[in-house]
């Protein structure tokens, strides 16, 4: 008898043809999300003062690279190696919809930009005596002992592991939860860290002759449409215009067109659903 595991690999498209004779459309699905996304970037109007809006069109930037890459990666079958692009696009989004829904966080993250610049100056330092002029060495070690302390976070009682700081005490699971993507947490972070570290877990999954292609599509796609919903809520919100627009329903239309069925009503643009086992899904 067949397994459930076996039965659903087997079921499961293994390589991109495979992909494509179940899914014709896909591809041409995200080159318009793309397309999408760089002209929202070229036509967007941002004031001076829209941090949150800056941070936002940062993001959709590099989201898109990433996109890019992993699209890059899968067209090649090395679906091994789309899950690293993955895991970086999927905290992306996730800390970019926190801090849209956070706003008084955004100096914050901000802030802690000084920590990154003290390391790197710092790294450069040790390896080649290269350093910046005073005062600027003075300011940025004094900004990044500042955010450091902001954020610093205590030992556990149990373990006394002191985790290293961040721009948050919030881990990412957590913050994905927060933020209505913690059905990703899996996919899109555990499985891809367990792949990037020299674990042994990752070594062997990455020698199996399984992927993670199906999955990591669809995760891809969903991270997509949930950017261009954060740039269109605040954009739009700016100008007092409604949150939920045909853009926003078109989009969401052609997700459910590949992949059936979703695991969020993504903020509740999708209103058709049923619960099965304890959990919504929309169709």
């Amino acid at each position: 008898m067949t397994d459930a595991t076996e039965s659903s690999e087997a079921n499961t498209p293994q390589t991109w043809v495979e992909l494509l004779e179940s899914h014709e459309q896909f591809p041409s699905i995200i080159a318009r999300l793309m397309q999408l996304m760089g002209r929202l970037l070229v036509y967007t109007h941002l004031k001076e003062d829209d941090h949150l809006g800056n941070l936002i069109l940062g993001f959709m930037v590099s989201s898109r690279m990433d996109a890019d890459d992993l699209m890059t990666l899968s067209h090649r079958d090395s679906h091994h190696g789309a899950q690293y692009p993955l895991r970086v696009l999927f905290e992306r989004t996730v800390t970019l919809k926190y801090l849209s829904q956070n706003p008084d966080q955004v100096q914050k993250f901000l802030n802690y930009d000084a920590v990154d610049w003290f390391q790197i100056l710092n790294g450069i330092n040790s390896l080649t005596g290269m350093t910046v002029s005073e005062p600027a060495w003075s300011n940025i070690n004094t900004r990044a002992t500042a955010a450091r302390k902001e954020n610093k976070q205590e030992k556990c009682s149990v373990c006394h592991y002191q985790k290293p700081t961040s721009w948050t005490t919030l881990n990412t699971k957590d913050m994905a939860e927060k933020v209505g993507l913690g059905h990703l947490y899996l996919n899109c972070y555990l499985f891809p860290s367990k792949l990037m570290h020299p674990t042994l877990w990752g070594t062997h999954e990455r020698v199996k002759h399984n992927n993670p292609m199906y999955n990591t599509m669809k995760c891809l796609h969903h991270l997509l449409i949930e950017t261009i919903l954060i740039h269109r809520r605040h954009f739009i919100g700016i100008h007092g215009k409604p949150y939920v627009t045909p853009m926003m329903t078109s989009a969401l239309q052609r997700f459910l067109d590949i992949w059936v069925f979703s695991e969020t009503s993504f903020d509740g643009v999708l209103t058709r659903g049923q619960e099965r086992e304890g959990k919504w899904i929309y169709y």
